[in-house]
């Protein structure tokens, strides 16, 4: 396996590369170094202490399990979470059609990974938790799932017609027929192989309309993975909400000290570095009729983005009586998480170790532990094909992302010996001086035929173009041939000149490598996540 710096990279924020590269610049932010056994288990033991029932969390992720279908193969993960003494090794993300880019699988494998590790070698039970992000209401950051068609990155996306059902909560979103257009482009842009019609048969059944976006999604993710790996938690649910109700009304009533204390420890952050979260009136949202509505704060109250305006104890009854309605942003999700969980680690992403910065002084005001944050593993997949291109031209995985044009120019100039226009026309010189010294001889011998040497020269000039035009167009064509050796590498490593991790389906990879693809990254994917992998399948 090769590894490259994040700092090589562009693509990556200066707070990240630090966080991984230099933590101690940034360890007043966090409650712990990731990299330190110690912090490990000290955080870990906080955890375990500290949750209040873990009984009513267990019953009601025993019952989202048994409405995904997975009640039999959670039941052990479920009795692991049962042990007053086990923790949660948690990582989340929104539901991206077909399971979303690859990265969505990385941070539930580095999950899976560090929670083996927590038993391994540090001797604490550890249950690998992915949070089901459904309750987003950003669809169209979710609709399209990218592949390579040939050498072409392509996009399928979902586009219901219903618009009400698109402002809804994603989880909530029950699939429309729409979804065969979407199914059958699925079906046009992979590959024919031995796993195509298997796949193709798994998506078909997991996107059927009628389903849920929710269910759908947990479908194809433990396909990918494999049985029993992870636990599946949706926060958009009735006795989750009610076990974190304390935490919302403590928003409702205290949402100005809750902001202030966002925007101050924002403040502090290094110089360089960037705010990844805003400070927002609260840190709410209600499920209406006109789907997840943020809730803002006035002089007199509070209003809804759809017009409803309620006081607070309007509020505070309402969540009493249905705190299902709630449901948390940016801000509060982790807290929320952390107060159903007993959360050791949270496996993030680049932006998400950004707004974690933001949130330590938040975990003290709601009365957590704040989790060590572990950056989730962070790789490209690399094909003989490509690894065979990248070799040639001397390149590394970073040069990708440049502009193609760019890169492409640099390589014709870095790898052309020579300059075919200039070396013919300065050639051309040495025709012309030999037809005008012979000229006068000619004159001299018969002045009749000095049309004639007029004429060589004319005849001369015209073969040497054309095999200047010969040699320009073999130029051409060798060009030609890196210019698709290069877009097919740059399509691959970087389509819609994005890092591959961010923008590929993993199911483009396993319609190429089969179902054991998800073990394979499972055993290849290194639990050391400092610096960015570079995989063969």
């Amino acid at each position: 396996m090769k590894r490259i710096p994040f700092s090589s990279f562009s693509s990556f924020s200066a707070l990240f590369k630090d966080y991984t590269e230099h933590f101690e610049r940034l360890a007043p932010f966090f409650s712990g170094d990731f990299r330190s056994d110690n912090d490990l288990k000290s955080v870990a033991s906080a955890v375990a202490k500290n949750h209040p029932d873990r009984s009513v969390v267990v019953d009601a992720i025993r019952t989202q399990a048994e409405f995904y279908g997975l009640g039999e193969e959670s039941e052990p993960l479920l009795a692991k979470l049962a042990n007053p003494a086990s923790v949660a090794i948690v990582t989340g993300q929104q539901l991206g059609l077909y399971g979303g880019p690859l990265y969505t699988l990385f941070k539930i494998i580095t999950a899976v990974q560090l929670a083996a590790r927590y038993e391994r070698e540090l001797g604490v039970p550890a249950v690998p938790v992915f949070w089901l992000e459904g309750e987003d209401h950003d669809f169209e950051e979710i609709a399209s799932a990218a592949f390579l068609q040939g050498d072409d990155p392509i996009k399928v996306t979902y586009a219901p017609q219903n618009g009400s059902e698109a402002k809804k909560a994603i989880g909530r979103m029950v699939i429309s027929p729409e979804i065969e257009e979407a199914l059958s482009a699925l079906e046009d842009v992979l590959q024919p192989t031995d796993f195509k019609d298997d796949l193709v048969a798994l998506v078909r059944e997991a996107y059927a309309p009628g389903r849920t976006m929710l269910q759908a999604f947990v479908t194809v993710i433990n396909a990918y993975l494999g049985a029993g790996n992870v636990l599946f938690v949706s926060p958009d649910d009735a006795k989750l909400k009610a076990f974190s109700s304390d935490l919302f009304k403590r928003e409702l009533n205290d949402f100005a000290t809750s902001s202030e204390l966002l925007s101050s420890t924002s403040e502090k952050l290094p110089e360089g570095h960037h705010v990844q979260v805003q400070t927002k009136p609260t840190n709410l949202f209600l499920h209406s009729q006109n789907g997840r509505v943020a809730i803002d704060a006035t002089e007199t109250g509070f209003t809804t983005r759809d017009g409803r305006n309620l006081n607070l104890g309007q509020l505070e009854q309402l969540l009493s009586e249905d705190p299902g309605q709630f449901s948390p942003n940016v801000v509060l999700r982790p807290l929320m998480q952390d107060t159903v969980l007993p959360t050791a680690a949270y496996v993030a992403g680049p932006g998400e170790v950004a707004y974690f910065a933001q949130f330590k002084s938040l975990y003290a005001w709601a009365g957590l532990q704040m989790p060590i944050i572990y950056p989730r593993a962070s790789a490209t997949i690399m094909e003989k094909r490509i690894d065979k291109i990248v070799d040639k031209f001397s390149l590394s995985v970073p040069a990708f992302a440049e502009q193609f044009d760019r890169l492409f120019s640099q390589i014709v100039i870095d790898t052309s010996d020579v300059d075919v226009e200039g070396a013919f026309k300065a050639s051309s010189t040495h025709l012309h001086k030999a037809i005008n010294e012979i000229k006068p001889v000619v004159e001299q011998v018969d002045r009749s035929l000095v049309k004639s040497s007029d004429a060589l020269r004319n005849e001369m000039m015209k073969e040497w173009n054309r095999l200047k035009d010969r040699v320009l167009k073999a130029e051409r064509q060798q060009q030609d041939v890196v210019k698709g050796q290069l877009y097919r590498a740059s399509s691959n490593l970087f389509p819609f000149e994005i890092p591959q991790e961010r923008a590929l389906s993993p199911l483009y990879f396993l319609n190429k490598y089969g179902p054991a693809f998800g073990q394979t990254l499972i055993n290849t994917l290194d639990l050391d996540t400092t610096s960015h992998q570079v995989i063969e399948p």
